[in-house]
């Protein structure tokens, strides 16, 4: 978020209470980072809390309190929780209605994600704190095996309680991290954007739908996205066989994505498409391949380059 931690003069440990027991506002921690975005920040002081609140009273509900006190109102409060099941996760889950798991696609996350629902549970159980959940599958590789596997373990699993946007494995996502940016001001162009704007769409749709002060109204089917016919081309006289695979296919390798030959060496194919960003390669002989006539590429998290269009 561009401020280096090591340079705050407070933190949310201060106002969750410090070593003598004083508390700072929460609104006294706030820092402005954007137009309608807050920051409240954290430093290598707040992994001291467990140690120094593991026999206070009430210390499951110090993050809770925090934020009842504040002052300022704001539309949401997003808790981005450690990679831990502690009294960090404890206060974070006792301050919120609304849980999202982002799931990797990794045997392991999934088996995180089990033991984290396990503590949801218990919270419930034990606070009567009733708390919704959706999680969310991240960095996505179509192109691997396990990749496609934990998905569809995902939708099997988590049916009814999972957002169906997908967010696929984008380098500018780390890039955008790298330069302590977000990917909605780092690169509009890419992948991670189109995915996190989704996401955005569907997490303020699912609110739309629960909020029982629109219980009235009526929610209409959405209306299929205007379909824009895009010509993909690819000269190679000496192929046997040309692919088309990109987002809008899954990276599937099917006949349905064959491309033909004028008889003159000139494969190609026409795709309608929704406006958005794409990635896409040609598979020429079961070799994968960049598109010849364009020069707009992506970096992938593998290194390798797909080529990119964007549909308007």
């Amino acid at each position: 978020m561009g401020h280096l931690p090591d340079d705050l003069e407070i933190t949310i440990h201060d106002a969750l209470g410090n070593f003598e027991g004083e508390k700072t506002a929460l609104d006294d921690v706030v820092i402005p980072v954007a137009d309608n975005f807050w920051l409240c920040p954290s430093n290598i002081g707040l992994s001291t809390f467990e140690q120094h609140h593991s026999r206070v009273e009430g210390r499951e509900a110090k993050l809770k309190e925090a934020i009842d006190g504040l002052f300022q109102d704001y539309d949401y409060i997003i808790i981005d929780c450690p990679p831990s099941l502690g009294l960090l996760t404890f206060n974070s889950l006792m301050a919120s209605t609304e849980v999202f798991i982002p799931i990797e696609m990794g045997l392991f996350s999934l088996h995180g994600t089990g033991k984290l629902m396990e503590i949801i549970d218990l919270v419930r159980n034990k606070t009567g704190h009733e708390i919704r959940v959706k999680v969310i599958a991240t960095i996505y590789d179509r192109r691997t095996r396990i990749a496609k596997e934990v998905l569809s373990e995902i939708q099997n699993h988590f049916e009814g309680s999972r957002f169906h946007t997908v967010i696929n494995s984008n380098v500018k996502l780390k890039e955008a991290a790298g330069f302590g940016k977000s990917i909605v001001d780092y690169s509009k162009n890419s992948t991670g954007y189109t995915d996190y704007m989704a996401l955005a769409e569907e997490v303020l749709g699912q609110e739309r739908m629960t909020d029982p002060l629109q219980s009235e109204i009526k929610i209409q089917e959405p209306v299929e996205m205007r379909k824009v016919k895009k010509v993909f081309s690819y000269y190679s006289p000496r192929a046997d066989s040309v692919k088309l695979v990109g987002d809008f296919n899954n990276w599937g390798e099917g006949d349905a994505f064959n491309m033909k030959c004028n008889g003159e060496g000139l494969w190609s194919m026409e795709v309608p498409l929704s406006p958005g960003v794409y990635e896409y390669k040609f598979v020429v002989d079961d070799n994968w391949s960049l598109d010849q006539n364009n020069p707009d590429t992506v970096e992938t998290s593998f290194g390798s380059h797909n080529s990119i269009i964007e549909v308007c």
